[in-house]
């Protein structure tokens, strides 16, 4: 009895199959402090792992099916209104991606914005702020997996 179910149990494990997918980001931002850096591919391609696995995928460096994300802008836009002493600015990031899966092509974008009120005028030349950069990034991913329909 116990040489069946062993034996059954082995050959369930080679009957269960698995989705696996890849996942590759690449950066083709021309344009910007971003243009090349290597760690914004890093970091966009750890956002996605993590929410391909929340849809029930596992990650297989060699699977057929390959998740490819193409970063195509990421800047800053900043708007600024002043009033006397008093300051509004909002800096919203910006990203565009375009990614394909199993044969389907979307373009994707994101945005997230930091909206900064003063009475005395700071500036911080429109640089990237974390916080916006995350939101914007994770923004970006589920977009990616909702329009792909993981």
């Amino acid at each position: 009895m116990r040489y069946a179910i062993a034996i059954s149990n082995i050959l369930f494990t080679f009957l269960v199959n698995a989705q696996v997918i890849n996942t590759e980001v690449n950066n083709k931002i021309v344009y910007g402090d971003l243009a090349g850096n290597r760690d914004i591919s890093f970091g966009v391609k750890n956002i996605l792992d993590e929410l391909v696995q929340d849809q029930g995928y596992d990650l297989y460096e060699n699977s057929e099916s390959v998740l490819l994300v193409d970063l195509l802008y990421f800047d800053v836009i900043r708007k600024s209104t002043t009033v006397g002493f008093a300051t509004k600015t909002n800096n919203q990031v910006e990203i565009i991606a375009e990614a394909s899966f199993n044969g389907k092509k979307k373009k994707v974008s994101a945005t997230a914005d930091n909206i900064i009120t003063s009475t005395i005028v700071l500036n911080n030349g429109g640089t990237f702020n974390q916080q916006s950069v995350s939101v914007a990034l994770k923004k970006l991913c589920e977009q990616i997996i909702q329009k792909l329909k993981l």
